[in-house]
């Protein structure tokens, strides 16, 4: 039996594609098993005042200390005296100009009870973080927050509006970029083609309107405030002095340059020679790059780890994606959409080309991608036991059927009179199967990456004795960290007799230290909360590590004793 030359083609990129989907499973399940636990996400060091103090005088200001470099919006700390009202004045700044830190300078004249302080501030990739604590000054009362979140949580809405804004924002770089590069390196007798025109200027006002939606919604989303916040002009202005902000700034510059292009390719490029078409789609590719960095630059990619990798890798990943999910617009829309510019012949000679591109742009996916999961995973845990993780799963499956898709797209071409109404009806389903892709990927871009996100983690305890060297001042103290993970943890501690009986002695303190990174000793305060019984409410660790719980026992006015014991902190 003879086989065409189309065929042995076609057979073999079939072959190529089944290749790369089964190499990016595989190096995917490879490096999340070989990985090294990564680094904690930005978390509280530390707090003046500490966590449940109770001061003799009033303090002239309050700060925190986080374990990352942080950016402050408005409303970034706030603090609520025992009547409700807020004691801060002015707006929270870094304290020395130090980036990692958040203090506001409070009144004058503040009267005794218990103050209750709420902090919402951006993580370096553009992440709110939230929390809070309380201190007393001279007695303590009920907290009193007058009717707010101590840490919070902000607007819902607000959320669903911004993850839209970033879908939009994705959805029109996939149509313009896609239809624009299908049109310049393939077909410029499409600029002809009144549907691939009002594809790519429609990408661009989808683009601009999500960057406009964005770049308004991220101080609220930010802050935690509510949608009426978004044309607020302080808030805006905060905006615009985050790295986010200033990255869709740019975004929005560029697309004047953008929408120029746009316009000199829907009028002039069928006309233009040969020349000329080279240098504008040189910076077509100049301009498309930029843009895609507008979105690496503020993100995960941005920050933490390997940024002189995987800054580059994302944005090859944005680039290969608008190529392949825009150009599959693009194709289905000009191409095989029956009718237009070109004649029979030519719609067959794109599409085979764009095929060639198409299997170029899912290697460079499947590489960089590989490589983000890796770094933005590390580990089994965070897979599985993350939301980022779970959304990197569906995106990896919906990914595989895709390159299914792009299999029997090319399987239909492999023939010499390929049934371009079966290609249509294929590359519909792809389309389709990548606007869910891309509303993973805004959901994911929003998540805290999985190496970073806390996973369930449980109570670990500790045993050691101890002998302070009086008359009965032997006995044995039994630490649980609860859940044992960064953050904020209950330390529980159990001091028993010889005979392993529980016994109140006359006192115990504890701290908690990391050797390994020089922190500490960072106090804990204790509550007796039974006989032997001594409970941290507010143990604040703030990395992964081995850390140590240093218990000091004192059985008489004189004697006591300072036992170590270990404990595995996790995310």
């Amino acid at each position: 039996m003879t086989m065409s030359g189309g065929s042995m083609v076609g057979r073999k990129r079939s072959g190529a594609f089944r290749l790369v989907a089964l190499l990016t499973a595989a190096l995917f399940l490879w490096a999340v098993a070989a990985a090294p636990a990564a680094s904690a996400h930005a978390t509280v060091v530390s707090t003046d005042p500490a966590d449940g103090a109770l001061l003799a005088t009033a303090p002239a200001r309050i700060t925190v200390t986080f374990s990352e470099s942080v950016e402050l919006q408005l409303g970034a700390l706030r603090v609520f005296a025992p009547d409700g009202t807020q004691a801060e004045v002015g707006s929270a700044e870094h304290l020395d100009g130090k980036p990692e830190t958040a203090t506001v300078p409070l009144k004058g004249g503040l009267k005794n009870g218990t103050y209750v302080v709420s902090w919402r501030v951006i993580s370096a990739d553009s992440h709110p973080v939230r929390g809070g604590w309380t201190f007393s000054v001279g007695t303590r009362s009920a907290p009193n927050s007058g009717g707010a979140e101590a840490a919070p949580s902000g607007d819902r809405t607000v959320g669903v509006l911004f993850g839209v804004a970033r879908w939009l924002s994705y959805l029109g770089f996939a149509a313009m970029g896609g239809g624009a590069f299908l049109l310049i390196a393939f077909a410029p007798k499409l600029a002809g083609d009144v549907r691939l025109r009002r594809l790519i200027g429609g990408g661009w006002l989808v683009l601009l309107f999500g960057t406009v939606a964005a770049l308004l919604l991220q101080g609220p989303y930010a802050g935690g405030f509510g949608f009426g916040r978004a044309f607020d002009v302080d808030v805006l202005r905060a905006t615009l002095h985050t790295r986010y902000g200033r990255a869709l700034a740019w975004r929005l510059i560029l697309l004047g340059g953008v929408g120029v292009v746009v316009s000199w390719i829907a009028t002039r490029l069928t006309e233009a020679v040969v020349r000329t078409r080279q240098v504008v789609g040189a910076v077509a590719v100049v301009l498309a790059v930029a843009l895609a960095v507008t979105w690496s630059s503020a993100g995960h990619s941005g920050t933490g780890s390997q940024v002189w990798l995987a800054l580059p890798a994302d944005v090859v990943h944005l680039l290969a994606m608008a190529t392949w999910i825009g150009g599959l617009t693009a194709l289905a829309v000009a191409v095989l959409g029956g009718g237009g510019v070109l004649e029979p012949d030519e719609r067959l000679g794109v599409v085979r080309r764009f095929s060639t591109t198409a299997f170029v742009a899912v290697c460079a996916l499947a590489a960089t991608g590989v490589y983000q999961g890796w770094r933005q995973v590390r580990h089994w845990d965070s897979l599985f036991g993350t939301d980022y993780g779970r959304l990197l799963i569906i995106k990896s499956s919906v990914f595989l059927v895709l390159l299914a898709l792009g299999f029997l797209a090319r399987r239909i071409l492999a023939v010499d009179t390929p049934d371009l109404a079966r290609l249509r009806r294929s590359v519909g389903a792809e389309f389709g199967l990548a606007l869910v892709v891309l509303a993973v990927t805004a959901l994911l871009v929003e998540s805290q990456p999985a190496a970073d996100a806390p996973v369930k983690a449980k109570p670990v305890s500790a045993t050691s004795a101890f002998d302070t060297g009086s008359a009965n001042g032997s006995g044995t103290v039994n630490i649980t960290l609860d859940p044992a993970r960064v953050g904020q943890d209950q330390l529980h501690i159990y001091i028993l007799d010889k005979n392993g009986v529980l016994e109140t002695v006359p006192e115990v303190t504890a701290s908690l230290a990391l050797p390994a990174q020089q922190l500490g000793p960072l106090p804990v305060k204790l509550d007796p909360t039974g006989p032997g019984h001594y409970t941290g409410a507010s143990a604040v660790v703030p990395v992964t590590g081995k850390w140590q719980v240093l218990v000091t026992v004192r059985t008489t006015d004189i004697d006591q004793a300072t036992v170590i014991l270990n404990v595995d902190v996790s995310k």
